[in-house]
């Protein structure tokens, strides 16, 4: 599913990986983390009350990279 650019938090803005093929990689990363939580439906919040529920709570968190890893392929 597309996350469109106004769903970014601005302190992308503000990043300070510049070098070789970092940027690239931390965006990718971001993407994805941003798709874990969108996916995560048990707490029908925003993607920055999830994000900040994710850092404080460790259940919460599992409950979001479960939700992200449910319907993954994974290659034998």
């Amino acid at each position: 599913m597309f996350i469109g650019h106004w769903m970014l938090p601005s302190t992308l803005d503000e990043c300070r990986i510049r070098s070789l093929h970092s940027p690239q990689n931390f965006a990718l990363l971001h993407r994805i983390a941003l798709n874990a939580l969108e996916r995560e439906s048990s707490f029908r919040r925003s993607i920055r009350q999830k994000s900040r529920r994710a850092a404080m709570n460790d259940r919460y968190m599992l409950s979001v990279l479960a939700a992200a890893l449910s319907n993954s392929v994974l290659l034998p």
